[in-house]
């Protein structure tokens, strides 16, 4: 695909684009780095993806989840301290927390294994705890696809997790 071409095909989604990442971000300037991450990360893999695929659905849907990241990488918790430091959270005591915080690690880590529609569909379900025609609207899956595809990526995590 030649670079005009790449215009023609997804510089119209910009402005959904945009749209997308400023209601999950709340901020211009985030707004716009995640959308021009998009086009760098669609640049990339230009090759790969075919012309008649849901190109706006892809596009907002690769949108929206480098928004999602941006925010869990700005909630982690970044601390220095010590295990002797961490003070009660939500009257849990401190190896409780750490405990809820390793299991979330691995649950993200075994998604993260998943193939790429059962990550997606994982995640929304699993992380964001979104409904089945949630889902499907905003992945352009059918309703039958959804289930077949989160069925599949739960009883991989169940293996991977041995929940």
């Amino acid at each position: 695909m030649t670079a005009t071409t790449f215009k023609e095909i997804f510089l119209p989604m910009s402005s959904a684009m945009y749209r997308t990442a400023y209601s999950i971000l709340g901020n211009v300037q985030d707004a716009e780095d995640a959308v021009q991450e998009a086009f760098i990360r669609l640049w990339l893999a230009r090759e790969r993806i075919a012309a008649d695929e849901r190109l706006e659905t892809y596009c907002i849907t690769l949108t929206r989840n480098l928004c999602v990241d941006d925010l869990r990488r700005k909630r982690e918790p970044t601390t220095g301290m010590r295990a002797d430091e961490l003070v009660v959270v939500d009257g849990h005591e401190p190896h409780t927390t750490m405990e809820n915080m390793e299991a979330a690690g691995t649950v993200e880590a075994a998604i993260n294994s998943l193939p790429e529609h059962q990550q997606q569909v994982a995640r929304m379900s699993i992380i964001e705890e979104r409904s089945a025609e949630e889902i499907e609207e905003a992945t352009g899956f059918s309703a039958v696809n959804v289930r077949v595809l989160l069925s599949r990526a739960k009883k991989k995590l169940k293996k991977m997790i041995r929940l």
